[in-house]
């Protein structure tokens, strides 16, 4: 790498441009007093927002559990932020170290990081990981759904290809970088933060049509943001001198609070799904903590003790390579450099993960996600495609116009009947993933008529 990066530039608070329309908009007036900085608004818009409030109704790791103390997308986000802010206290202080930044600079720090881990679930579809799963595996079996045949011409060569991309690796973190950048669908709560906060959140810098994502399955945005990512990044100072893309600082911090609480609450769960006993996950919890002589405590104690042990083992391995992060030369996670005593502990994890995913009722229930969803993008898609075969919205068929009420509005197709279908596609995977447990299972059965059965 031939520069370091840089705070000041990292800290960026700039947005994804407006329209030209948009400038014409007279500047919203704050009262005295009122003044919150571009953190504070992205971690106030964050909260505020659909898609945020729609995470209450997703799965974590457990499909529609009955049991309300399982984790749900919100919760889980809400303790990885709460975690996340450790770590911004111990990095504003490592940087106030060696770098002059003012104290609302340092300060800012708490808000991106704590703003980035509450967006780092918001693109997952619902039905958790499966749920994206089956994004994929239906798009690969039902291209003609994606390209009909009666809109060909319709899409360039390398515009399908990027398409295929997007869809045949649908990815939760690509999406949820859509939502949180862009700005030109208030329906789909598009949230415009600040560059910081987008980088902070950023894994996988690379897009969907990159050769990375095919050995990892992941990627960070979809062809639709490439412009969007470019422009953030190169703001940020992440691009490096061959055009490829690094990880900003924060992200690793970021993605090590998700690391944390995930692998430790997930057992909890598992123990209150009655998928482990409970004395199994305590001695698990007990190794971590190191000490012994907290065999006496509970399962909520004991877990508080791990995650302070795991805080403080993420933090040497980011402390330690300090100096290759800031030069953009790290792009493996903090977990990979654990102390092996430390990666024991998470290959542990990892095993009991393999009893959590083959337990019956999840299996069970994943299984008709398939169905639940391939009902639902059928319809959709269709409903594209007839508003991509119309000049005008009473030449929609009967159906497409009742299921394009259901998605979205008569009064939002008819404004948006001229965009092109590679946009009308970005729509449908906004409301797909959009979508929670419960009302993905309830409009699937309208959509199958099984809603009005007596």
């Amino acid at each position: 790498m031939d520069f370091p990066l840089n705070w000041t530039t990292l800290l960026s608070s700039q947005r994804v441009r407006r329209e030209s329309s948009d400038e014409k908009s007279p500047p919203r007036k704050v009262p005295d007093g009122e003044r919150r900085t571009p953190f504070e608004q992205d971690y106030d818009r964050i909260v505020f927002s659909p898609p945020f409030r729609r995470l209450a109704k997703k799965t974590q790791v457990h499909p529609m559990a009955s049991n309300d103390h399982i984790h749900n997308r919100l919760t889980h986000s809400i303790e990885v932020a709460s975690v996340a802010r450790s770590f911004a206290r111990r990095v504003s202080n490592l940087i106030s170290q060696s770098e002059q930044l003012s104290t609302e600079q340092l300060t800012s720090i708490d808000w991106i990081v704590q703003s980035a881990c509450l967006i780092h679930d918001i693109g997952n579809p619902p039905f958790g990981h499966a749920g994206e799963e089956v994004i994929r595996t239906w798009a690969q079996k039902h291209w003609d759904y994606i390209f009909p045949e009666s809109l060909a011409g319709h899409w360039t060569a390398e515009e399908e290809a990027e398409i295929r991309a997007d869809w045949e690796i649908f990815e939760g973190n690509a999406q949820g970088f859509r939502i949180a950048s862009r700005r030109d669908n208030p329906q789909a709560g598009y949230l415009r933060l600040t560059y910081a906060t987008l980088g902070s959140v950023v894994k996988y810098p690379w897009g969907s049509i990159d050769a990375k994502r095919l050995g990892k399955r992941k990627h960070n945005f979809h062809s639709h943001e490439k412009q969007i990512f470019a422009d953030a990044f190169q703001t940020l100072g992440l691009v490096r001198a061959d055009g490829s893309y690094c990880r900003h600082p924060l992200s690793f911090l970021t993605e090590a609070a998700d690391d944390i609480c995930y692998r430790i609450l997930d057992l909890e769960d598992a123990v209150a799904m009655h998928i482990f006993e409970q004395k199994r996950v305590h001695q698990l919890l007990l190794e971590i903590t190191g000490n012994q002589e907290n065999h006496w405590m509970g399962l909520a104690q004991l877990r508080g003790q791990a995650i302070n042990q795991l805080v403080d083992q993420f933090w040497k391995v980011f402390e330690s390579n300090y100096e290759a992060i800031m030069r953009g030369q790290r792009q493996d996670d903090l977990k990979s450099s654990l102390p092996d005593e430390f990666k024991g502990h998470l290959q542990q994890v990892a095993e009991m993960y393999e009893e959590i995913f083959g337990h019956r009722k999840k299996i069970v229930t994943e299984l008709g996600a398939y169905h639940v969803l391939g009902r639902i993008l059928k319809a959709l898609l269709k409903t594209a495609e007839s508003i991509g075969n119309a000049s005008n919205y009473s030449q929609l068929h009967f159906l497409s116009k009742n299921c394009a009420e259901l998605a979205w509005s008569k009064e939002y197709v008819e404004q948006n009947l001229d965009k092109p279908h590679a946009w009308w596609l970005g729509q449908v995977m906004d409301f797909v993933s959009g979508m929670t447990d419960n009302y993905a299972t309830r409009l699937s059965r309208e959509l199958d008529g099984l809603a009005f059965e007596l």
